[in-house]
């Protein structure tokens, strides 16, 4: 069956996505997935920051297969030998005093989870969240979010107590810092201050933003962040959520800052393609969350099934060696983006760290271009046409004019190459086409 009748059959019975392009995939290997036409494409977008040890790894899929035969669910109420592993693992991956795990299913739940905790053991209930931050779609989460107005629209009131920062957006700094000075995060205090109590329970971080645009935050300014929470007695929420495991380089993207958080929440490539996530915290939260009543029940918590598929796939990062992989090969696909922006006028800038690195689109003013979200998405859709995946789909969305580049970390040098080739070639052809429609 081609695509077009699947397609066909996929919108009388499926509720569709606003931004889904006309494709139907059908399988997958490492870096590549081929539709039911058999059109290849390299995905760039890694599953949506899933996929980190690549499509159906053999090791990943041989855990899955062999797990499913012996047990996949016992409720919460009980532990098994691959859940206590896997809270091993983790609190070998992090760094000191992060070594006690509350297990979850998904990002969202786990930001939630993380709010819990936060809220319980400071007994106080105002956050602090980044303006273009993203933390999922569960209440809580999702009134912490704010990539989007378009978000906000008909969702009503959202959580009280939640305090909006600013981001620190070097590019398109509303304080025209060149280099970070630290002056956003000074607007930012006088902000929480205004407008909450100033005490907080939590301040929430994406140290490298996705859905606002992968903008990485300053290691200055985190410092400030792990200052401003030591005075205030606010726990510190890092949201790795599609950063965590690798991505960067390292295990977890904050360590590029040299900053420990209170609470990290990891999810997305823990589970290998299975729906996983954990919130790490220290033993001295966990168990003062745990002495005022603080319950983690939910049907899916740290099954048999995840844990034993998150394990296989961790092992898979480790003998890899995924995290240096991530780091040589986002060294080079820098190097291409940076190249990129030296010479197509749509290109406005190229940043990131290790594998997940962004392409903000512009108009043909560089120097504080105009964001162009219908154009990255006419470059999104361009790089489709030629078999390349990247995220940026989303017209009419400010945030949108970022294309999201964030391969699994078992990519090559020749897939990177192949990828920058196709870029360039649909960004003339974008430039081109947006030219000669300014020009009737």
């Amino acid at each position: 069956m081609s695509s077009s009748q699947w397609l066909k059959r996929d919108r009388e019975v499926v509720a569709q996505s606003p931004y889904a392009p006309p494709l139907v995939l059908e399988r997958g290997r490492g870096c590549e997935l081929w539709d039911v036409d058999g059109r290849r494409f390299l995905d760039f977008e890694a599953g949506q920051f899933c996929m980190n040890t690549g499509h159906s790894h053999p090791s990943v899929t041989e855990a899955i297969s062999r797990q499913a035969t012996v047990l996949m669910q016992i409720g919460n109420r009980f532990t098994t030998p691959a859940r206590i592993q896997l809270a091993e693992r983790l609190a070998a991956l992090a760094p000191d005093p992060l070594g006690v795990t509350f297990f979850c299913s998904t990002g969202s739940e786990a930001n939630e989870t993380a709010l819990r905790i936060a809220k319980l053991v400071t007994g106080r209930f105002e956050v602090v969240a980044l303006a273009r931050g993203y933390h999922g779609r569960t209440a809580s989460a999702y009134g912490l979010s704010s990539a989007t107005r378009r978000m906000r629209r008909g969702a009503g009131p959202q959580m009280p107590g939640i305090v909006h920062i600013d981001t620190p957006y070097a590019y398109r700094c509303p304080f025209a810092c060149g280099t970070c000075d630290q002056r956003c995060w000074r607007h930012s205090v006088e902000m929480i201050d205004r407008a909450s109590s100033g005490e907080p329970a939590a301040v929430i971080v994406e140290f490298i933003q996705g859905a606002g645009g992968i903008i990485p935050v300053p290691a200055d300014w985190a410092r400030e962040v792990r200052r401003f929470c030591d005075e205030r007695g606010a726990l510190l929420i890092a949201d790795e959520a599609l950063t965590g495991l690798g991505r960067t380089g390292r295990w977890f993207a904050f360590e590029h800052t040299e900053v420990v958080p209170d609470i990290v929440v990891t999810s997305k490539a823990l589970g290998g393609g299975v729906p996983a996530a954990a919130v790490i915290t220290s033993r001295e939260i966990a168990a003062a969350a745990l002495a005022k009543g603080f319950v983690q029940s939910a049907s899916h918590q740290g099954d048999p099934f995840q844990c034993a598929v998150a394990l296989a796939n961790l092992d898979v990062m480790e003998t890899e060696d995924l995290p240096g992989n991530a780091e040589r090969m986002g060294r080079r696909l820098m190097d291409g983006l940076r190249e990129l922006t030296a010479r197509h006028r749509l290109a406005g800038d190229a940043r990131g760290i290790g594998l997940i690195a962004g392409l903000e689109i512009v108009d043909s003013d560089k120097d504080g271009g105009g964001e162009t979200p219908e154009l990255a998405a006419a470059v999104s859709v361009a790089c489709l046409e030629r078999g390349l995946i990247v995220g940026g789909l989303r017209p009419g969305i400010r945030e949108g004019n970022t294309l999201r580049l964030a391969p699994p970390l078992t990519v090559s040098a020749q897939e990177i190459d192949e990828a920058l080739t196709i870029l360039d070639s649909a960004l003339t052809d974008v430039a081109a086409a947006s030219m000669a429609g300014a020009r009737q």
